[in-house]
């Protein structure tokens, strides 16, 4: 039997280590050419490892205890990730280009911001409307005194990012998160604006310097 390739995509920032999927082929070239035209997520890969095999009955093994163990967020056949994690791993993947705190309005530039994803929640938004959200619980300790606050950032949001997600691919996650029970609608008591309210606010304050905290409080 032939040698065979097992090969491992990531993406990779200065913080983050993402993988994203995991497969084994006998023409690298070509099923790098296939991913390319085929999977939405390849743009997100910026880094593979490989590794030649004696044969594909081994790739395989391995391939598999990869996709258990490891658990890329791209995998379908033997991915155990439910719709709602793999939604949280693309916050993950796209958390670096929305740095933003609330404290002091501005971009990652001005401030150090730290992500902790928790859950999906649905947030009543007005004139019968719901937002799907991510509760994400964040800190910046850079231009003041430590502080956490939960914000609540639209799923909608991922799909206008530098990272392209489709917007059909997430809400078809999101409706399968969904029926999974997955998605909840307990916001804590204290929540200071979402991405949007705080865009719209800078938008029309001009120069006002109130911290939102302050008004959302």
């Amino acid at each position: 039997m032939s040698e065979c390739w097992i090969y491992k995509a990531y993406h990779c920032t200065d913080r983050t280590r993402e993988l994203l999927y995991v497969g084994i082929s006998d023409s690298p070239n070509d099923r790098m050419s296939q991913h390319s035209s085929d999977k939405w997520w390849w743009h997100l890969v910026n880094k593979i490892d490989w590794e030649k095999l004696p044969t594909r009955a081994i790739a395989k093994r391995m391939e598999s205890a990869a996709i258990r163990d490891c658990l890329p967020l791209f995998n379908k056949q033997e991915s155990t990730l439910t719709s709602g994690q793999i939604l949280l791993g693309c916050l993950r993947i796209i958390q670096e280009g929305f740095h933003h705190c609330p404290l002091c309005l501005s971009g990652c530039k001005y401030s150090v911001v730290s992500w902790q994803a928790k859950s999906l929640c649905t947030v009543d938004v007005g004139e019968e409307q719901q937002a799907f959200c991510f509760e994400v619980w964040m800190s910046c300790d850079k231009n003041h005194s430590p502080v956490e606050w939960c914000q609540l950032i639209p799923v909608d949001v991922l799909c206008h990012c530098r990272t392209k997600m489709p917007e059909s691919v997430l809400e078809e996650l999101w409706h399968d998160a969904d029926g999974n029970g997955e998605v909840g609608d307990d916001i804590p008591h204290f929540r200071p604006p979402t991405l949007t309210e705080i865009f719209f606010a800078a938008n029309v304050r001009g120069a006002t310097n109130t911290p939102l905290l302050e008004e959302a409080s």
